[in-house]
């Protein structure tokens, strides 16, 4: 339930468990969860009730602050002392942007979508949109976190919803309990069900404009230490500082030409050499016996590994792009958290890579047309997360707008770097010809006291 203090213009009811905001006020909407947060455990909410007067809309994350003690602030992100808020598509840490294009965007949720954040066990932040996760937002999380929901702007109304009813609810995945035993537990759910419209979208209706069966995920078979999660969007290798390799991933379904397969590195370890290597096979994941590293494959194989390109397990392109994904560190690097790296077979058999959106042009040609995405959570890379067209999009605009502004800057540098020389010859012309005509002068004034 709700803690019982609260934002000024929220009224709480059905047993603390549904937070109202005065509908003519768009702020001071302010509620916490009553206890800290419990690792692995959901806290989700429901949208009841939206209001288009206001702009903005619902922000949701955890907080290190104690709302016991707490003098309430307007909104969310005016919190700070360790607080985690995701406002709109981007995650902010003490009122600081942290990421600024988060896969999930909360100026577009409907009324009846159930939103949720999680603490896990290894310290990171995750939301959720209906039960399914939408990929790690932050890390190095406090243990002790209380769950913290801005009912904003044009969300006036909205209610804790258990996670286990919400699994039965939305037909998710592991549920062992049978539709009538599901039935009979949702009508005993203390809730007020009636404000959410009928035909109100559940996780199996699109979201950010794919459906689940739509969005590309892993295959389940991977290497002997991987871990998938967020219903297979998801991958990350076990015992990253004990381990290095055995942690190949690919794609469920083979690439579809002229379509882009993307990961966001989600996290790094520095203290191995080498990094995240990403290619196509033919090898069936159904099939193939997973080796060490993909670049032991000899057959069917391309693979960019640092800078360049293997063929099979040998080197065809030493110096590709302009990248070197050996190079990925978690500070001062070419590439880092949040960065994306992506591969697409074209419909006229070349293999192109992409780095944050930009094409590194042909890395091979005449590849076959029956190919598998594959991923080697190798050496520093850790975990990564399958990127769908939503974020790769916006995070292109923040790609380009930031080449433009660096182009810009050294347009600038460049220009300063001109002016000062221009003055500076100018200036020793000027010296030059000051220093001639003296040296002149006083030769003729001496000439003149010797006669």
């Amino acid at each position: 339930m709700f803690h019982q203090k609260c934002g000024d213009h929220v009224k709480l009811s059905n047993r603390n468990k549904t937070a109202t905001r005065t509908a003519s006020e768009f702020n001071f909407g302010l509620v916490f969860s009553s206890d800290p947060l419990t690792d692995e455990q959901i806290f989700q909410i429901r949208i009841d009730r939206k209001i288009e007067s206001w702009i903005g809309s619902l922000e949701i994350g955890i907080t290190s602050c104690d709302p016991q003690t707490l003098t309430f602030p307007s909104s969310a992100t005016d919190l700070r002392n360790g607080t985690w808020v995701l406002s709109g598509k981007s995650v902010l840490k003490d009122g600081r942007t942290l990421l600024e294009v988060y896969p999930l965007n909360l100026d577009r949720i409907i009324e009846g979508e159930v939103i949720g954040v999680m603490r896990t066990s290894g310290g990171e932040l995750e939301f959720y949109v209906n039960g399914e996760s939408q990929g790690v937002a932050a890390d190095n999380i406090p243990e002790t976190v209380f769950a913290v929901v801005n009912v904003y702007g044009k969300v006036s109304q909205v209610t804790i919803v258990p996670p286990k009813n919400l699994a039965m609810e939305y037909g998710g995945e592991g549920s062992e309990t049978s539709q009538s035993n599901a039935t009979s537990l949702i009508t005993n759910v203390e809730t007020d069900v009636s404000v959410v419209p009928a035909g109100s979208r559940t996780s199996c209706d699109s979201v950010g404009g794919l459906s689940q069966q739509e969005r590309l995920r892993f295959h389940e078979r991977t290497g002997s230490l991987v871990k998938l999660s967020c219903n297979g969007r998801s991958a990350e290798r076990l015992r990253p500082l004990d381990e290095f390799n055995n942690a190949v991933v690919m794609s469920k379904k083979p690439l579809v030409s002229d379509t882009l397969f993307e990961i966001r590195i989600d996290r790094l370890v520095e203290k191995w050499s080498g990094s995240i290597e990403v290619g196509v096979t033919t090898h069936d994941p159904a099939l193939v016996d997973f080796p060490a590293t993909m670049t032991n494959m000899r057959s069917g194989t391309i693979m960019m590994s640092g800078c360049g390109i293997l063929t099979n397990g040998k080197g065809t392109n030493r110096e590709y792009g302009e990248f070197n994904l050996d190079r990925l560190t978690v500070r001062n690097s070419l590439l880092e958290v949040g960065d994306r790296i992506g591969m697409m077979r074209k419909s006229n058999a070349d293999l192109h890579y992409f780095i944050n959106g930009l094409d590194q042009g042909v890395a091979a040609s005449r590849v076959p047309q029956l190919v598998w995405a594959v991923v080697d959570l190798y050496g520093m890379t850790v975990k990564v997360t399958i990127v769908d067209r939503d974020e790769r999009e916006e995070q292109n605009l923040i790609t380009r707008r930031n080449t433009v502004l660096g182009e810009n800057a050294q347009n600038t540098a460049n220009g300063l770097y001109l002016v000062l020389n221009i003055w500076k010859s100018l200036y020793t012309i000027n010296l030059r010809t000051s220093t001639a005509e003296y040296s002149l002068t006083d030769c003729k004034s001496r000439v003149y006291d010797c006669s």
